[in-house]
């Protein structure tokens, strides 16, 4: 984004909020290929709020969904941002300013096993204030999708969509590993979303990864709800069993820290959700955390197949995983799942385990960086594509 683009979001975001001016405070903050992030000074400080401009000619779906989901959000007592205007020419979101703190990736990857085991369950009870808070949403958001999207057109679902490609990709990619998924095996997976049922729904960011969050004064918040969807929560709380399907910070993570979080997902859901408590709710966080493997393998495969080389960034090295061991990991936690309601489905994870054992080796997914015993430092993550 040229000096020039960022001044007329400032302007635009400044008539939003009903200022007189913002000013950019600092370098931007961390965005990604789609977004430029600003820390503004509004009219001369020393307030400030963030603004998060999206690229015109790439924002598509992502400023619809955040628009729409933290205008959804505003005022429920959720620990997420607090959107404070909108505005779609340029289009931005501007949000309360929560600060500089660290995030739970700076706990996974830090040196504190204790700090993390805290992150992870203060992240857990962040998680749950969104979904208590966004029970029977559905036609809210909905409304404020339309309201937004404009003359694009914004899936209310897209889960279902995920899967349907996942489907197709291992389908497409497992016979080079000499396996043949069977057509109900695929089916099962097309199908993971529909077998949750519909008496747990709320709004998901879907992508509640460690470093979309930022501690603050009241606890973790969460940021980052361009994927936004209204869906089955188990969707979003598998993240502690796969864990974190969908994000690069994803270490295995011990059980004695995960139940514990977990507990704390339950306590601050429970009165939104009564069953989350019951095995009704642990059949269908089983399905959502198979599902969840097997999509995601379908993501990692084709790098895998290849040289699966490390990251880019070399500050990177040795604390993202490889492409291989979370496979290997997910595909072993679906077979060790053995669900139900996914009989054929974990028949294929067993197999797919086994060939990449046979192709590959055993590459274990160690433990994340925390839970070592020798200490890592904390890496800025990379930024989002």
């Amino acid at each position: 984004m040229t000096g020039a683009d960022s001044r007329a979001v400032l302007e635009a975001a400044a008539e939003a909020i009903g200022a007189r001016s913002l000013r950019p405070v600092g370098a931007p903050l961390r965005g990604s290929q789609r977004t430029v992030v600003i820390r503004a000074a509004v009219d001369g400080g020393p307030g400030t709020v963030v603004v998060k401009a999206f690229a015109p000619n790439r924002a598509g779906e992502g400023w619809v969904r955040e628009a729409a989901a933290l205008a959804v959000l505003r005022g429920r007592g959720a620990r997420a941002a607090d959107l404070l205007g909108v505005g779609s020419e340029p289009p931005f979101v501007v949000t309360a300013d929560l600060g500089d703190g660290p995030n739970l990736a700076d706990a996974l990857l830090g040196a504190d096993p204790e700090a993390a085991a805290e992150a992870l369950g203060d992240w857990a009870e962040a998680l749950a204030t969104v979904h208590r808070s966004t029970v029977a949403s559905a036609p809210a958001y909905a409304d404020a999708l339309a309201v937004h999207a404009g003359d694009l057109p914004v899936d209310v679902e897209t889960t279902s969509n995920l899967l349907d490609t996942a489907a197709a990709t291992l389908q497409r990619l497992l016979p080079e590993l000499g396996v043949r998924p069977s057509p109900v095996a695929l089916h099962e997976l097309r199908e993971a979303g529909a077998m949750l049922g519909a008496d747990a729904t709320a709004l998901s960011p879907t992508d509640a990864c460690p470093d979309n969050n930022i501690r603050t004064s009241k606890g973790l918040v969460l940021l980052d709800f361009e994927g936004a969807e209204v869906r089955h929560v188990a969707w979003d709380v598998a993240y502690l069993r796969v864990p974190w399907p969908s994000c690069w910070c994803s270490w295995r993570l011990p059980a004695d820290v995960t139940d514990p979080a977990l507990a704390r997902w339950r306590a601050g859901a429970r009165a939104a959700f009564p069953v989350v408590d019951s095995a009704v709710f642990d059949a269908a966080l089983d399905v959502a955390s198979t599902a969840w493997a097997l999509l995601s393998v379908s993501w990692f495969l084709d790098r895998a197949l290849g040289a699966d080389l490390p990251p880019e960034d070399p500050r990177l090295h040795g604390l993202v995983p490889s492409r291989r061991a979370m496979i290997q990991h997910r595909l072993d936690g679906a077979v060790r799942r053995d669900t139900p309601k996914l009989p054929a489905l974990t028949r294929l994870a067993d197999e797919a385990l086994g060939a990449t054992r046979a192709a590959w080796g055993d590459t274990p997914l160690a433990l994340a960086p925390a839970f070592r015993s020798q200490p890592h430092s904390a890496v800025t993550p990379p930024a989002s594509s």
